[in-house]
């Protein structure tokens, strides 16, 4: 079966007339040329925070190079808990900026804080989650 098909493509690419036009002309000419880049952005978030007291303060980082109608967004939910043993204790999350237009974003990543505290935390060992949603927005 491989030869025939092997056979079969030989013989069409031997009868097949092949050819590139060639276009000249006396003077100057302009040739299009066009290019699109998709927006790229990266986000740096810490893997852990340690909560060392009743307010904690820790950094992330983004840049990017995105649409000039684009948005990046990250947004820290604002409703995290910490657990030991059988205890929920909420925490407060707030953000410094969670918006970056295009202008404010670049090849060198930018720093952005999130401040997150607790009143009810007793002796122990505490642990939690806090979940972070990454967005680009808006664009053609």
């Amino acid at each position: 079966m491989k030869r025939i098909l092997l056979s079969l493509l030989i013989f069409n690419l031997l009868f097949i007339n092949c050819h590139a036009d060639e276009y000249s002309t006396d003077g100057d000419y302009s040739i299009s040329l066009n290019c699109t880049n998709a927006p790229v952005y990266s986000v740096k978030v810490p893997y852990a925070v340690n909560v060392t007291n009743k307010n904690t303060t820790m950094n992330f980082y983004v840049k990017g190079d995105i649409y000039a109608d684009q948005h990046l967004w990250v947004v820290f939910d604002s409703s995290s808990v910490l657990y030991s043993n059988d205890r929920t204790v909420p925490v407060v999350i707030i953000q410094e900026k969670s918006s970056w237009s295009s202008s404010e974003l670049n090849n060198a990543y930018v720093s952005s804080g999130v401040s997150i505290s607790h009143t009810e935390l007793s002796a122990g060992t505490w642990s939690g989650y806090m979940n972070v949603a990454i967005s680009l927005q808006g664009g053609n």
